[in-house]
């Protein structure tokens, strides 16, 4: 038996639950990771299912939940990643939404430049912000929002808030300062 079956057995769970998981939540990954990185998004899910087949959660969790926490550490840890080796935090790809193939190429220009400034508010803020912002805009609700963050389910309206106020804040502070145009 490999590791990663031992793993699974040892959980109560099977392998084919895996692939079950698998299949049923790799788009909405895929989906979140290429929001915040780009073309890089298909390495980090690959990650995220490979760190959910080695060392699967308890059966009595939430597998999506669970996902989507992995899912924003290994972005934000990939988004730091090259803010380090670039030397700017905010050198990232694509993070909301697809490009409208039919936007004028002015349209599309300012449409990457606001998900550039976007990425590197993400990038500044503090980690657990960022990611009740991200899972909340992947449409988690708050009962997810707090198994997949560890927090309790009352706090989650005031942790949004305030990861919104930062957002708000740097996002602003990054206009005034010459960031955005």
């Amino acid at each position: 038996m490999a590791v990663s079956e031992a793993a699974w057995a040892a959980g109560g769970q099977q392998p084919q639950d895996f692939d079950a998981l698998f299949l049923a939540h790799w788009a909405e990954v895929y989906r979140l990771l290429y929001r915040m990185l780009g073309d890089e998004a298909e390495d980090a899910a690959q990650e995220v299912f490979l760190k959910l087949h080695l060392k699967p959660p308890r059966p009595d969790s939430n597998h999506r939940a669970w996902l989507y926490k992995v899912a924003t550490r290994e972005g934000l840890n990939r988004l730091r990643s090259r803010g380090r080796q670039d030397g700017l935090l905010g050198r990232v790809k694509a993070l909301l939404g697809s490009q409208d193939s039919e936007a004028s190429p002015q349209a599309s220009a300012e449409l990457r430049d606001d998900q550039r400034a976007v990425r590197e508010v993400l990038a500044r803020m503090r980690p657990l912000y960022a990611q009740v912002l991200l899972l909340r805009h992947e449409g988690l609700e708050y009962a997810e929002l707090a198994e997949a963050l560890q927090v309790s389910k009352a706090s989650v309206g005031t942790l949004l808030a305030r990861a919104e106020q930062q957002f708000a804040k740097l996002y602003g502070d990054g206009e005034a300062g010459g960031g955005r145009q």
